[in-house]
């Protein structure tokens, strides 16, 4: 079980970092639209990371977490305020757009999707242990999960209001192309996205490293050959998601696979699992019942939204 858990947990994070390669070449491709090709900028992505990728200690990261917190904030106040703006001054938006609250054949992404914004659980030891104050994890925890959500649904929200079904997988391109006279915000903006893509990057990788570095440590003579093999398998995972990337350019696609395949694993079936194993002797009956269904729902979920999605988009 545990192997398994964890096998779905690396390639979690993996995945994550080909979508985060994916996000970057589409905002650098807006930046520079010359490049023919949004995956062409992913390997300008890949130089850009690189340095950044061979950051060794928790510390360095904390930093890199702040500034990646201070873009995502940034991010969603940007978002929402074009929103707001667009409502005092155009009104109602949707007389040039449709609007479809309900279709049936994306419910399968929608659902990746969902699930993925409340992924990374594999990162959440490297926070534990980077914290000062570990007693305070736990309300950390629901904190942050909170201000996930409200982010999401204002970002949902207000992208769905501007551009109706027209909208974009990033909502920041969807800004991008409907900008007018607002060259240097919109422009300020993309390079935030970038600089949260690029934060993001680097605190997922390492505990993806850590945990293929710990494989090896028993056989390596010396601290220099674990520097060099710290060096080593980052450049790996960097170029092999960047492959990933480059053959599934497709950031809703790549977000609802993550979703569907791992979040739905990590967060509904195996706590409910694990829930039946460790007190299924003193459960009720409702509680034996709740925790099947989440097993149940959630394994039919991942199956039949992953072969849909793919379908789709094959």
């Amino acid at each position: 079980g545990c192997i398994c858990l964890s096998v779905v947990l690396y390639f979690e994070l993996f995945s994550c970092l080909s979508i985060f390669f994916v996000s970057l070449g589409d905002h650098l491709h807006a930046l520079y639209p010359n490049v023919s090709q949004s995956k062409h900028m992913t390997i300008v992505a890949g130089i850009l990371i690189l340095p950044s990728a061979l950051l060794r200690t928790p510390k360095l990261l904390s930093y890199l977490s702040t500034v990646g917190t201070f873009a995502t904030v940034a991010v969603v106040l940007s978002v929402v305020l074009s929103a707001l703006v667009m409502f005092f001054t155009v009104g109602n938006a949707g007389s040039e757009r449709e609007y479809n609250l309900y279709r049936s054949n994306g419910l399968p992404l929608a659902a990746g999707i969902v699930a993925y914004c409340f992924s990374g659980h594999a990162i959440v030891p490297s926070i534990y242990q980077s914290m000062k104050k570990p007693q305070e994890y736990e309300r950390m925890i629901d904190l942050t999960y909170g201000v996930v959500l409200l982010s999401c649904l204002l970002v949902a929200g207000s992208g769905y209001y501007m551009f109706g079904d027209d909208v974009e997988d990033q909502i920041t391109l969807s800004l991008e192309e409907e900008s007018e006279g607002a060259g240097i915000l919109m422009t300020a903006l993309t390079w935030l996205m970038i600089l949260t893509a690029i934060s993001k990057f680097t605190l997922t990788m390492f505990p993806l490293a850590l945990g293929f570095e710990e494989m090896l440590t028993g056989v390596l003579p010396s601290d220099l050959a674990m520097e060099l093999l710290d060096s080593v398998v980052k450049i790996v995972l960097i170029f092999s998601s960047l492959g990933v990337a480059m053959f599934f350019p497709s950031f809703s696609f790549l977000c609802s696979l993550v979703g569907l395949i791992c979040t739905m694993i990590v967060s509904v079936i195996f706590p409910a699992l694990a829930h039946l194993k460790l007190f299924g002797t003193t459960l009720s009956y409702l509680d034996k019942t709740i925790d099947w269904l989440l097993v149940i729902g959630g394994s039919v979920i991942a199956v039949v939204g992953t072969i849909a999605t793919l379908q789709e988009d094959v």
